[in-house]
């Protein structure tokens, strides 16, 4: 599942400076926008191991620029989860260090869920 966000001529008031703009401008235009979006996503997202923030691309098309998160977890971060349980799958037990660094074994995490972070609609916005 990765996350996408669109820069693109649409929806800026381009009817007006597309009159005055040719083809190879309007396409630098979209170009140097999706460079900015990226900048503002890669320093707004959070790091925690830097995955999240390597995974971040921008694939230029004709007349667009698409920002996507490509890590499989993307979604989460940016819609947040609700409160759930989490259960081992393949195993008995759940092993985590806890934050004082004990070993936890354990058969159930009750999940307090994660508020959302929409970092790279924050980065397309700015």
């Amino acid at each position: 599942m990765t996350v996408e966000v669109e820069v693109s001529t649409r929806g800026l008031d381009f009817e007006t400076v597309a009159k005055i703009l040719d083809e190879e401008t309007k396409q630098l235009l979209i170009e140097r926008l999706a460079e900015f979006a990226y900048y503002q996503a890669f320093f707004n997202a959070p790091w925690k191991t830097g995955k999240l923030v390597r995974s971040i691309v921008t694939k230029i098309e004709e007349g667009e620029a698409k920002l996507q998160v490509l890590v499989p977890y993307a979604k989460f971060v940016v819609e947040g989860t609700r409160p759930h349980e989490i259960r081992p799958v393949s195993a008995n037990v759940l092993v985590f260090k806890a934050k004082s660094g004990d070993l936890v074994f354990t058969r159930l995490v009750r999940h307090p869920g994660t508020k959302p972070n929409p970092f790279i609609q924050r980065a397309v916005d700015e």
